[in-house]
């Protein structure tokens, strides 16, 4: 016999600022202990579903397993959406989304250096013989070549 113990819990999305043609970055936030048997259900733009995209194309990406969404490059009008995600707990079936939030996209500046949209290591969960996908997070006007 399993005994489970029963645990409230809520989840939300994090967002870093952006430059109009830079990346954002949004982090589905969870309980870690619930992350062992989660997964990122869905995230939602307004009221539409984003689709999981190609790792190579698309307008958005989905890493870490789906717990991070990276929108390739951000428009001012995106500020303008309201982004969310949904997890499911595999063990109760039970799926929460979060409250939407808005990303910050400021206009294009005149001209930029690269410079990095996410500071400090980025942690990557993934399971064994899965995909890992670590990606490069820079900004430059005109675009960087990232090799």
């Amino acid at each position: 016999m399993v005994n489970v113990v029963w645990q409230d819990w809520q989840v939300h999305v994090t967002s870093t600022p952006s430059e109009a043609g830079g990346p954002a970055l949004l982090t589905c936030v969870a309980p870690a202990a619930l992350r062992e048997h989660a997964s990122v259900a869905a995230w939602y733009r307004d009221d539409s579903v984003l689709p999981a995209a190609d790792h190579m194309s698309g307008t958005t990406l989905m890493a870490d397993e789906g717990w991070r969404l990276i929108i390739r490059s951000a428009r001012v009008e995106d500020s303008r959406a309201q982004y969310s995600c949904s997890v499911l707990d595999s063990l109760t079936g039970e799926r929460r989304r979060s409250t939407p939030v808005n990303i910050d996209v400021a206009p294009m500046s005149v001209a930029s250096a690269p410079r990095g949209v996410s500071h400090g290591e980025w942690d990557a969960t993934v399971r064994r013989g899965g995909d890992v996908v670590l990606p490069c997070l820079v900004h430059a006007n005109p675009p960087a070549t990232i090799t």
